[in-house]
């Protein structure tokens, strides 16, 4: 998402030290993908250019006074707050407890159709949590799904039972306020809060927590790109319960520590890859950014530069995004995910792995995201031909959130036809055509337009990343 201040900048590390094989368009297996397309330079300099816009941003809203110190002032009002705006207002909360050490909180509306069996698991982005999957959880539970949606570690209500490293220093902080820059303690010596540990506990939580025998797993953002990683990787029994996955704008890289396997010369060159204790070397840097990406200005420009229409963001979501993180471990938390070394699979090997599995796919990519431009979600369909695309429009970064209207009507189309819960299906369907489209209404009034995207039609996503790189500009420049 926009507000993932360290998610722009791993793309921009991530682009720079991709090797030559990832800078390369990847035939799909159908002869009706484009062939050695070379990818466009507008995409990865889409990322370059966010990431500076974003750092320089950053730089500037708390260039007036420098501090390293976490600034956290811990009261019970703001303690029940915290756990006010962090719960989901159309589900039931509930906890897991994980690990033996983590408390993971989770949203549930069960379905209010007696006798169905199927699950819809939702992965969000970073910067956010189950909270932000409120459009959702009515009308799937209403056309018959069971809907769950978990906060990963570190976010959200999702957090470690006591200090993973006791002993922080003072310069850090007020004594006892914070944790995770002392001395490591089991469990937490080789634990680190990132992309790795967050593809286990989404198996696990299906695993033990879902119920139901039919799961569609899906996400926004990071949790796309969680939603491929965690199903490419499933083992036999757990893979064979998953009937479905769609991506919302997923977020097609995370990290920029290079993956052990993949380049390990380059992965040993540094020398911290996130465990417990963070060390002093990187804290004035997460320090500073963490204060500063929990300002509620940074949060609400941010929200505003990847939505269609910033006049529906609301102060309520940057208020929920600012309180999120003021827990005891969010700051070392913090600096891990930014450390965190990159997966063993990349999205596109992930994608391709769940495709090779027979699961059906389903793309839902709001137009107007000023990060994840058009031409990555082409990208993912040659990956996946056989998918189904949809493109909203006017829609940006985060379609179900900025137009739920549109995402819930179309999810639910499809979901209805590949995975009905009566078994009866399919009720309705998506646009037959390649091109063709039909409009829904959001609760203000505006219109969303969503269109079937394939190869079917002439192929233009990859010059769109070209066409539509000077309106992106005129945004940056607005922002």
């Amino acid at each position: 998402m926009a507000y993932l201040g360290s998610a722009v900048s791993n793309t921009l590390v991530n682009s720079l030290h991709t090797s030559p094989a990832g800078l390369v368009w990847h035939p799909a297996r159908s002869s009706r993908s484009p062939a050695n397309h070379q990818e466009p330079q507008a995409a990865r300099l889409s990322a370059v250019l966010c990431s500076a816009v974003a750092s320089c941003w950053t730089g500037r809203k708390g260039r007036r006074s420098v501090n390293f110190r976490v600034r956290r002032t811990v009261t019970a009002e703001r303690t029940a707050r915290r756990e006010e705006l962090m719960q989901p207002k159309t589900a039931t909360s509930k906890k897991w407890h994980w690990k033996e050490s983590i408390t993971v909180h989770y949203a549930k509306a069960a379905s209010k159709i007696p006798g169905t069996d199927t699950a819809v698991v939702l992965l969000h982005g970073f910067g956010v949590a189950s909270f932000h999957y409120e459009a959702q959880f009515g009308p799937l539970s209403e056309a018959g799904y069971t809907v769950y949606a978990a906060d990963n570690v570190g976010a959200g209500l999702s957090w470690p039972d006591f200090d993973p490293a006791p002993g922080t220093p003072e310069e850090i902080c007020s004594p006892g306020t914070e944790w995770g820059f002392g001395k490591p303690r089991p469990p937490f010596e080789e634990m680190v809060i990132g992309e790795q540990l967050w593809v286990e506990q989404v198996k696990d939580f299906i695993a033990e927590c879902v119920e139901e025998s039919n799961v569609i797993i899906g996400g926004n953002s990071l949790g796309g790109y969680l939603t491929v990683l965690a199903t490419a990787t499933m083992n036999t029994r757990l893979l064979g319960r998953i009937k479905g996955v769609f991506l919302l704008n997923a977020t097609p890289f995370w990290g920029w520590i290079p993956n052990r396997s993949k380049n390990p010369d380059l992965h040993d060159a540094f020398p911290w890859k996130g465990q417990f204790p963070v060390p002093e070397s990187v804290r004035p840097l997460t320090l500073a950014w963490y204060n500063t990406l929990r300002n509620p200005d940074s949060i609400e420009w941010l929200l505003n530069f990847v939505t269609s229409n910033p006049a529906g963001v609301g102060h309520e979501l940057a208020e929920r995004i600012a309180t999120m993180a003021d827990h005891p471990a969010g700051a070392a938390a913090f600096a891990q995910i930014l450390f965190t070394p990159q997966a063993d699979l990349t999205f596109e090997e992930a994608l391709d792995e769940v495709v090779k599995c027979n699961i059906p796919v389903f793309l839902l990519y709001g137009r107007e995201d000023p990060w994840i431009i058009p031409y990555w979600a082409a990208r993912a369909y040659t990956t996946a031909p056989d998918a189904d695309y949809v493109q909203l429009s006017p829609s940006g970064h985060c379609p179900h959130y900025e137009t739920p209207a549109a995402v819930n009507e179309s999810l639910l189309r499809w979901l209805q036809d590949k995975v009905p819960v009566d078994g009866q299906g399919p009720r309705q369907d998506l646009p037959g055509s390649i091109g063709a489209s039909f409009t829904v209404k959001e609760s203000d009034g505006r219109e969303v337009v969503v269109t079937r995207r394939g190869f079917a039609e002439p192929f233009r996503e990859n010059e769109l990343a070209w066409d539509e790189f000077p309106a992106w500009l005129q945004q940056m420049a607005r922002g």
